[in-house]
This record gives structure tokens, sequence and C-alpha cells, in this order.
């Protein structure tokens, strides 16, 4: 499994640290990639946090069809890569998050999205993408400094869109 990492030093180093767990689904299908954009145009690929008690490719699964609408093909979710972040947290002075990034197939069409407020008030839908395209739009929303909340999942997305270039879209 790849393993990435990222630390934004943008926190108290003595702080109370917040630890959290998420599953991310990387599907592809003719050439384009399953994500989500929301108002900010923004791409990543669908995924969240891991609830208690459930596996890491349950979590994938859930949160793939919560936010896009399309149901992932369960056996064929397989762990390709880890997003470890460390940053000022918004709970805790640090957040420490590992984000499990699964290729997998869809199986059949998208249906109804099951977001939750922060993702209806910002606009979250499913867009079928070609990846290089997706990559130079979250480069250049970075470089015009248009990131904020969430400067740290551009810059996560961003880094597993260049690996999944360099592997050879890898899926």
């Amino acid at each position: 499994m790849i393993e990435l990492a990222f630390d934004l030093q943008n926190y108290n180093p003595d702080g109370k640290t917040d630890k959290r767990v998420a599953a991310r689904g990387i599907a592809c299908r003719d050439g384009k990639y399953l994500m989500v954009t929301g108002n900010n145009g923004a791409f990543r690929f669908p995924g969240g946090g891991v609830e208690k008690g459930e596996s890491l490719a349950d979590a994938m699964c859930r949160e793939v069809k919560e936010e896009s609408g399309y149901s992932v093909a369960p056996e064929t979710a397989r762990e390709w890569a880890v997003v470890r972040e460390r940053r000022k947290g918004l709970i805790a002075d640090i957040l420490e998050m590992d984000s499990y990034y699964f290729l997998c197939e869809i199986s059949g069409a998208g249906g109804e999205q099951l977001l939750d407020e922060g993702e209806a008030e910002d606009g979250l839908r499913p867009v079928w993408m070609d990846l290089e395209e997706a990559l130079a739009a979250n480069r250049r929303l970075e470089e015009s400094g248009v990131t904020a909340p969430w400067p740290a999942r551009l810059l996560r997305e961003i880094k597993v869109m260049e690996r999944l270039l360099q592997e050879g879209n890898a899926v």
C-alpha cells in the first residue's frame, strides 16, 4: 500500500490531539473518475469518517453511496493508499487524520445522495471527471488561495491525484 503524508505545522505542538480515520473510494469508468464537487469547484474522491465498529471497506462503500448516490461493488474494493495528515484541528488543537483510499468499481447507475447538512449546503454533487482536468482545477484553486475552509482537503486530493497519474492511473 502506498503511504503519503503531510504536516502543515499550523498548530500548537503542545496541544491536544484528535485522531480520525476516513475511507475514500476511487472508481473509474470509461476513463473518467467518480468525484464529488461543491460550490467552491474543488474535486475530491467521495468518502468520509469511519464509524465505530465499521471496517474501512464498509465505510468506503457507505460514504461513496451517501456522497455520490453510486453503489460500490464491495468485492472489487482493494486498499491502494493511505494519506496521513497532521494539521490544526477544529475540535482539538491538532488533527491527525488517516485517509484510506480504495480502488473500486461502481455497480449500476447512480441513485439518490444522502448528504449531511454541511454537504447539502456546499452543493455537493457527483461528477465523472478526467483525472488530469480535476487535478488542474484543484491546482488552480490552490494557487488562487480560494481554498478556505479546506486547504488541507485540497492538498490531500492533489497529492492523491498526482500519485494516481504517476502510477498510470492505477485503476
